[in-house]
C-alpha cells in the first residue's frame, strides 16, 4: 500500500511485484490449470503489460475483462492495473443484447475473453467491429497466450495518483439497466486493510474462491493475496463434492458465500467424512442470511467462526462485518462499522432513528465510491451529503451491532402496515422441515398487496400448507403471516444468485 495525505491506497500492480521479490517461489493461485508462485505471476504481468503498451493501451484506458475464474483472470486484472488501465469487469454470464448494451455505454479500447465463451458472445461483438481482442485459448493475432511472451522493448509503470479510476464493475442489483460503478485505488486499499485489523489474516492465510470472480469477489480477493503474500485456490463452478476435497487437499482457511452455498454443502450426506478441520473463518454474504442456516452450519462445522458481514458492489465492498471472536454471540448481525467507515439507520430525510428500529442504511468514508460510470444522476441519486444510501433496511442494536432486515424496495405494504421480508423468512426457515424460504408482495385490491412465501423443503421431508400456516401465526402477528404458499423443489435466482421475488414466476407451476 502507498500512502497519500490521510488515505491510503492501493497499486495492486505495484504491490504485486514487491510481494514477488518477498516471497518468489510461494504457491500464489492454485487452480484446474495448475499453481502459480509470485514470481512467475509477476513475469507473466511484466509480459502481457509490454504487450498493452505495444498495442496502444495508455493510462487511464478502459480494458475490459469477460472471463470465468481462471488464472486469465488474475493475471488479466494485475496486468491492467500495472500499466495504469481501468480495469472493466464484466460478468462472465453476459450475452446478447445485455452483452452489447454494458459494451456500449464502458467503451473500451480491448476486451479479453475466452474461447469457450465466443459462441455465446460472437452475436454481440458484431457490434463492436473495431474493438480489439484478446482471447485466451484463442489462436493468431487475436491470442491472449501468445502475449504472455515478452514484448519488443521494456515499458516503465506509470506514476498513479489515488484518486484515480481503477475498476470499473458492472452491477444492476435485482432491477434495473447495469451500471458501472467507479473505484478508485484509495477504496481499493479498505477490504486488504479490514482483513487485516478484523480478520487478523496474514501469509499463511489460503483463501478458497468459490464466488464468480466477474463480481467484486475477484479483485478483493486478488488485492488480498498480493497484500498479504497468501495463497488462493480457484474453483471454476461450484460443486460441493469439489469444493470440500478442495479444503481437505488445499487447506484452505477462510472463505465467504451466498446461503445457497452453505445449504448445498449441508445437503453433502457424508460431510462429516471430509477434513475440513484447516478452515478458520467462514462469512455468509450477499443477502439476508436465515440464522437456521447460520447455526445448522455452525453444528455441523463446530471448529469453524460463522459470521455475517454486508456491502455492496458500491463500498469497495465492506460496510459492516462481525468480529470473529462475537460470532456466536452476535451470530445473527451483520457487524460493526468496518474501520473509518460511519454507518447510520436513517428516516426518509436521513435523520438517524432511535436505536432498535428500522430504517434505511446509509454510510460515508473512504469505502464509498467514485460513482457510477457516466451518470451522475445516478451518482447523485444514490450519494447524497457524502452518504451513500444503500437502499437496504437494517437496525442498530445497543451494542453498536447492525441486523438486516432486506431491501427498501423488498419491503411490502399490506393494509397500510409494513411488513419486512427478511423477518417472515426467517421465521419460515425457523420451521424444522424448511430448507429456504423467499416472501414477497401478492398484488391486492383491497389491501394493495397481501403476502406470498415459496418455500423448499429439507432433503426427504414433506409438508402441507396449513402445517406452515399454523406454524407463522404461532409466532407472527397476523398482517405478516403469508396468504399464499408454494412448495418448490427449487428457487429461481438471479445471477448473483439471490432468490427472484415475482409472485408471477414462483407461483408459475
Amino acid at each position: 500500500m502507498a500512502k497519500h495525505t490521510d488515505q491510503v491506497a492501493f497499486f495492486a500492480g505495484e504491490v504485486l511485484e514487491k510481494t514477488a521479490e518477498s516471497y518468489p517461489n510461494k504457491t500464489a493461485l492454485i487452480a484446474r490449470e495448475g499453481k502459480l508462485t509470485f514470481s512467475e505471476i509477476n513475469e507473466k504481468i511484466n509480459c502481457l503489460g509490454g504487450n498493452l503498451r505495444k498495442e496502444g493501451v495508455k493510462q487511464g484506458d478502459r480494458v475490459g475483462l469477460l472471463l470465468p475464474n481462471s488464472f486469465a483472470f488474475a493475471l488479466g486484472y494485475f496486468a491492467t492495473q500495472r500499466v495504469g488501465a481501468v480495469t472493466v469487469i464484466l460478468d462472465a454470464r453476459l450475452k446478447g443484447k445485455e452483452l452489447a448494451g454494458v459494451l456500449q455505454d464502458a467503451d473500451l479500447s480491448l476486451l479479453i475473453t475466452h474461447q469457450r465463451l465466443i459462441p455465446e458472445i460472437d452475436e454481440a461483438l458484431q457490434s463492436f467491429s473495431r474493438l480489439a481482442l484478446w482471447i485466451v485459448e484463442g489462436e493468431g493475432e487475436q491470442s491472449f497466450d501468445k502475449r504472455l511472451s515478452p514484448a519488443p522493448g521494456s515499458f516503465d509503470p506509470p506514476k498513479l495518483h489515488p484518486e484515480n479510476d481503477a475498476l470499473i464493475l458492472y452491477t444492476s442489483g435485482t432491477t434495473g439497466e447495469p451500471k458501472g460503478v467507479v473505484l478508485n485505488h484509495i477504496n481499493l486499499a479498505q477490504f486488504p486493510r479490514c482483513t487485516t485489523e478484523v480478520w487478523k489474516t496474514n501469509s499463511d492465510s489460503v483463501w478458497g474462491c468459490i464466488l464468480p470472480m466477474s463480481h467484486i469477489s475477484g479483485p478483493i480477493y486478488l488485492n488480498e493475496i498480493a497484500d498479504k503474500g497468501s495463497s488462493m485456490v480457484i474453483f471454476d463452478q461450484f460443486n460441493p463434492i469439489t469444493w470440500l476435497e478442495g479444503i481437505q487437499k488445499h487447506q484452505i482457511t477462510i472463505f465467504h458465500g451466498v446461503p445457497i452455498i452453505f445449504q448445498l454443502l449441508l445437503s453433502v450426506p457424508n460431510l462429516k467424512e471430509y477434513d475440513t478441520g484447516s478452515v478458520q473463518l467462514a462469512a455468509m454474504m450477499g443477502t439476508t442470511v436465515p440464522l437456521s442456516l447460520m447455526r445448522a452450519f455452525k453444528t455441523a462445522q463446530p471448529h469453524v467462526k460463522v459470521f455475517q458481514g454486508y456491502g455492496l458492489t458500491e463500498t469497495s465492498p465492506l460496510i459492516t462485518i462481525t468480529e470473529p471472536q462475537q460470532a456466536d454471540a452476535k451470530m445473527a448481525s451483520i457487524g460493526r462499522a468496518v474501520p473509518d467507515v460511519e454507518v447510520k439507520i436513517a428516516d426518509e430525510r436521513g435523520r438517524e432513528v432511535p436505536e432498535g428500529e428500522a430504517g434505511e442504511i446509509i454510510t460515508r468514508g473512504p469505502h464509498v465510491m467514485t460513482g457510477y460510470f457516466r451518470r451522475p444522476e445516478a451518482t447523485a441519486e444514490r450519494i447524497r451529503d457524502g452518504w451513500l444510501y444503500t437502499g437496504d433496511i437494517g437496525r442498530r442494536d445497543s451494542d453498536g451491532y447492525y441486523y438486516h432486515l432486506g431491501r427498501k424496495d423488498d419491503m411490502i405494504i399490506t393494509g397500510g402496515l409494513n411488513v419486512y421480508p427478511a423477518e417472515v423468512e426467517n421465521m419460515l426457515c425457523e420451521h424444522p422441515r424448511v430448507q429456504e424460504a423467499v416472501v414477497f408482495p401478492i398484488p391486492d385490491p383491497k389491501r394493495g398487496n397481501v403476502i406470498g412465501a415459496a418455500v423448499v423443503l429439507r432433503p426427504g421431508e414433506k409438508i402441507v400448507e396449513k402445517e406452515l400456516f399454523t406454524f407463522l401465526r404461532s409466532n407472527l402477528a397476523n398482517f405478516k403471516v403469508p396468504q399464499k404458499v408454494k412448495i418448490r423443489d427449487s428457487l429461481p435466482r438471479t445471477s448473483s444468485g439471490k432468490a427472484v421475488r415475482d409472485a408471477s414466476v414462483l407461483f408459475s407451476d
